[in-house]
């Protein structure tokens, strides 16, 4: 009975993001982009439900906590995306790890409904395409950068203070990549900008020089 109640509150919560035609207090409250499929339903009601109470900054970190958990915990992770698994199991395992005051009701619902539906292995997809909302709505850039080896923090804040400079003060979410292919230096990825100061371009066009 309680798993039907938390799916009715989702299914409420997913019509909340449809184009508001009834006032602007939904509209207050819908996505900042547009994402579409599956998980990205799951993301859009829960992103409207988070907002309505004040929650999304809880709800993003909650939900990032639990894809880690679901990262570095492979038993757990393969237990959650086991088919043969009754998925009345998987509702109660949830249930026990959500329990309590600490997490937010539109969490805890979120985690139930897709264990209901037999989706919560694939809660990773649907905590992504939350966090991109959530990068929407604070209207951050989204940079990557990839270099040959790791880079260290001075490394990395050095060029974050440059990457802050060009975007106008925006705020930069920043992903780094290894690719020992590059030989050294750095490529970085700004939105539709690409800048490459690798070792293994200036070779290429060095070689491209000599023909």
């Amino acid at each position: 009975m309680a798993s039907r109640t938390v799916m009715h509150r989702l299914v409420a919560n997913a019509a909340a993001v449809r184009p508001a035609t009834r006032g602007f207090a939904t509209a207050d409250h819908l996505p900042p982009v547009k994402l579409f499929g599956v998980h990205a339903r799951y993301a859009n009601a829960t992103y409207t439900a988070a907002s309505k109470v004040g929650k999304l900054a809880a709800v993003e970190t909650e939900l990032l906590g639990f894809k880690e958990v679901m990262t570095k915990n492979s038993a757990f992770a393969g237990f959650l995306g086991n088919p043969t698994i009754a998925r009345e199991a998987k509702v109660d395992a949830i249930e026990k790890m959500f329990d309590g005051p600490k997490t937010t009701p539109v969490t805890k619902n979120l985690m139930i409904t897709m264990a209901s539906n037999n989706l919560i292995g694939e809660a990773d997809k649907v905590v992504d395409m939350f966090a991109e909302l959530m990068k929407a709505q604070r209207g951050e850039v989204e940079c990557i950068i990839t270099s040959a080896a790791a880079l260290t923090k001075p490394q990395l804040k050095k060029i974050q203070d440059g990457l802050a400079a060009q975007t106008g003060g925006k705020a930069v979410a920043v992903s780094t990549v290894v690719d020992e292919a590059l030989l050294g230096g750095v490529t970085v990825q700004i939105g539709d900008k690409f800048l490459d100061m690798s070792v293994a371009s200036k070779i290429n066009t060095f070689k491209r020089g000599l023909m």
